[in-house]
């Protein structure tokens, strides 16, 4: 695909050398206007955008130096490739041009092949992102644009539009640092680059691949038969930035969301395209990141719902909206309550109950996760050190507390851990981080020095998720958990004799470990059995009993029923 055609402002007393350089420059791929005269210049470019001026030293009234200067003088202008055109390439008034910000300079007679080379070098360096020499949004829009006012021809088939976003990106500066990060976005670029190479040649389509800025990228892939087409390659592009990247002698994984949109009738600008097109990419995100979605009109309903959840949770907290529930964790060879994990939930206002499979990403993408990470931390320590006061607990309970990979990226982590323990009076042990599979191999090596200072500290650790993410045993040894608890797909899935010969590798690879092993999504009394066979140590779910309110742990406290179990369930009188 041909780049989209700069525009060039010829300014020029003559009206021969305006006709003919504007002539050759237009037969080269350019979009060009004239100007008569400075004055005439300054008009122009402020009605239009221009990529590149041509400036005739030498003109009546006010010549090419005033201009300059004037130009120069906007802000707006600053940056705008001046070059200048004289008569004579020793004069002073070329020394005074350049000394004025002029970029350039080509002398009369023109020599066309120099002149073009340097245009368009002044042009591409304007356009052209510098981190991966990618056209920036500016081109990218010109290109889309031009294709939007087509005419439909059959033979060019449809066209979409892509837009690409590099998931947890600013995760990976936080921990690893800005330069990792530039990194990863040049790394991303080229494998970009050969997937759409790979695309075109398979069908034959043309593709131009845009930086509009930070972790984010746009495509335009133009003699596409269709939408499934279009989502091929989207699928394509998702899995060539799957592989592991290899960034300042460190393994990363890193994926990316991608939104397309394919053209119709409706769309009059790129503009309208391209949001479109970013919905699409936030509808890969809520779905759970790494994916490609095709946009659709229901998602404006589903994007404005997002807009609306990730503008009131920053106040979620301060407004008392969240609270903390309390599922019972059970000892499975007895059946007695070995602890609780404590839950976020969200009752908002207007919308009801929030599920946190929607709200979470969003808080982990905001940031938000952080200070309401601190306070689940905080109520739950709080509240198991005060059950600790009203009930006497024998055995004394623990408390699971889910850190995300952004709350773990914190360098006052383990500080904040150590405050709020102190604070409840709770001894260290008696808390349980867990932490997803996934986070932990995002990166390996910030994470493995977080769990060693946590350990330190005394805390337990719990790899959750366990399964999922295909942790590599290496992995495994290294990391100082003191639990796995196997992810409740396992579970549910344990009918086939497979999965039930994979919990047993798991519990076995658990005790070789010398670690603990917890189930969790127990539902039915065959799974129970199928786990207490399996010598799997604890477990939580319905079959025990759902995340409870406050009052409804409370309960399960008050009656005593610590130790007591109908068919191996917790009875709490609500379940």
């Amino acid at each position: 695909m041909n780049p989209a055609a700069a525009t060039l402002l010829v300014v020029d007393d003559d009206a021969m050398n305006r006709d003919v350089l504007s002539r050759r420059l237009v037969r080269n791929g350019y979009k060009v206007l004239t100007a008569e005269s400075g004055a005439r210049a300054l008009e122009l470019v402020n009605e239009h955008r221009f990529d590149a001026v041509l400036l005739d030293v030498r003109m009546p009234g006010m010549g090419g130096i005033e201009t300059l200067q004037r130009l120069r003088q906007s802000r707006s202008m600053s940056e705008l490739p001046i070059i200048m055109v004289t008569a004579n390439s020793s004069s002073d008034d070329v020394v005074q041009a350049l000394g004025f910000g002029a970029n350039d300079y080509v002398t009369k007679p023109i020599d066309f092949p120099i002149a073009l080379a340097r245009i368009k070098t002044h042009v591409t360096a304007r356009r052209a992102d510098p981190l991966t020499g990618l056209p920036n949004r500016t081109i990218f829009m010109d290109q889309l644009d031009r294709l939007i006012g087509r005419p439909h021809d059959r033979k060019h088939g449809t066209f979409a539009v892509y837009f690409v976003d590099i998931d947890r990106f600013k995760l990976i500066n936080d921990s690893l640092g800005h330069l990792a990060g530039d990194e990863v976005v040049v790394g991303v670029a080229r494998r970009l680059e050969d997937a759409l190479r790979s695309a075109d040649a398979r069908l034959g389509s043309e593709h131009a691949l845009a930086r509009p800025g930070g972790d984010e990228f746009t495509i335009l892939l133009d003699g596409l038969a269709d939408a499934a087409e279009a989502r091929e390659v989207g699928d394509l592009l998702v899995e060539a930035i799957g592989v592991p990247f290899a960034v300042r002698g460190r393994t990363i994984h890193v994926s990316i969301s991608v939104g397309v949109v394919i053209a119709a009738h409706r769309y009059t600008g790129g503009g309208e395209m391209l949001r479109d097109a970013d919905m699409a990419m936030y509808r890969a995100k809520s779905l759970g990141k790494a994916r490609c979605e095709v946009f659709d009109v229901s998602m404006l309903a589903l994007v404005e719902r997002r807009l609306r959840i990730e503008t009131d949770l920053r106040h979620a907290l301060a407004r008392h909206e969240l609270s903390v529930y309390y599922q019972p964790i059970i000892e499975l060879s007895g059946g007695q309550l070995q602890g609780f994990e404590a839950l976020l939930r969200w009752h908002h206002p207007m919308l009801g109950v929030v599920s946190p499979g929607e709200f979470m990403p969003i808080a982990e993408e905001t940031g938000e996760i952080v200070p309401i990470g601190q306070w689940v931390l905080r109520e739950a320590c709080r509240q198991l050190s005060a059950w600790d006061e009203e009930f006497a607990l024998q055995p004394r309970l623990t408390i699971n507390v889910n850190l995300s990979a952004r709350q773990c990226m914190q360098p006052n982590l383990v500080s904040v851990v150590k405050r709020v323990l102190t604070e409840t009076n709770l001894s260290p042990e008696r808390l349980k981080v867990e932490i997803t599979e996934g986070d932990v191999l995002q990166n390996c090596e910030a994470m493995e020095s977080i769990l060693n200072r946590l350990r330190a500290l005394g805390v337990q650790l719990q790899l959750d998720e366990f399964g999922v993410g295909y942790t590599a045993l290496s992995y495994l040894q290294r990391f100082p958990f003191h639990t796995i608890k196997i992810d409740r797909s396992f579970v549910a899935a344990m009918k086939e004799r497979g999965n039930t010969e994979t919990i047993r590798a798991i519990v076995a690879l658990a005790g070789a470990l010398k670690m603990g092993v917890a189930a969790e999504g127990v539902e039915t009394a065959e799974q129970l059995k199928d786990l207490q066979s399996l010598a799997c140590e604890f477990g939580q779910g319905f079959y025990f009993n759902k995340p409870l309110t406050l009052e409804e742990a409370r309960q399960v406290l008050q009656a005593g029923s610590l130790g007591s179990q109908r068919d191996g369930r917790i009875n709490s009188g609500s379940a």
